[in-house]
């Protein structure tokens, strides 16, 4: 797709660009057979794309989606968490950030595992600059509130277990603004 964010390897590093001439999104130092990877959360879910190749003729290896929540909890923790005392409401939340980045993790391992042969040397996370009030009962008084945590949450998720596997320090958050397709 033109104009799309795309990781490559080129010079012995591993960049996350757009294909606008000098529009580096992040840079990792980089390995023969370096594979990064490119995550988009949705609600509960998360599509990751792992490139290889060179700046001049970068490689798709694979797509996957990664479920977030295992069968049984909400996708939309928030929502579900309106009705509900404070208490059981902080620990419905808490219980579904702790299962999505387990499920995160799983799904980003399970992924390298797809690329035998081949390091992942970086991860960027599609991020959206929000602004989420600290307090839980005011989220909970606004809808677009409760939808910008759950947003928040998932991207947090893959965020710290991006963070915890190999490509660990060159983990990056990806500002959504600067996709080229995105409406600023």
């Amino acid at each position: 797709m033109a104009g799309a964010v795309v990781a490559v390897v080129a010079g012995g590093k591993v960049a996350f660009r757009t294909r606008q001439p000098d529009h580096r999104l992040a840079t990792v130092g980089g390995v023969r057979n370096a594979i990064v990877i490119g995550v988009v959360t949705r609600t509960g879910s998360a599509v990751a794309v792992a490139l290889s190749g060179s700046a001049a003729a970068p490689r798709f290896a694979t797509r996957t989606e990664v479920a977030l929540l295992p069968p049984g909890l909400t996708a939309q923790p928030y929502h579900a968490a309106a009705d509900m005392d404070p208490e059981a409401a902080a620990s419905l939340i808490a219980g579904v950030e702790r299962a999505a980045e387990k499920a995160a993790t799983a799904g980003l391992r399970a992924l390298a595992d797809m690329l035998p042969g081949r390091e992942v040397r970086g991860v960027a996370v599609v991020v959206k600059a929000v602004s989420v009030p600290d307090n839980l009962a005011d989220i909970l008084r606004s809808h677009a509130w409760m939808h910008a945590a759950e947003g928040e949450l998932y991207r947090q998720a893959v965020l710290a277990a991006a963070s915890d596997t190999a490509a660990g320090p060159h983990t990056r958050s990806i500002s959504q603004r600067c996709r080229p397709w995105s409406k600023h």
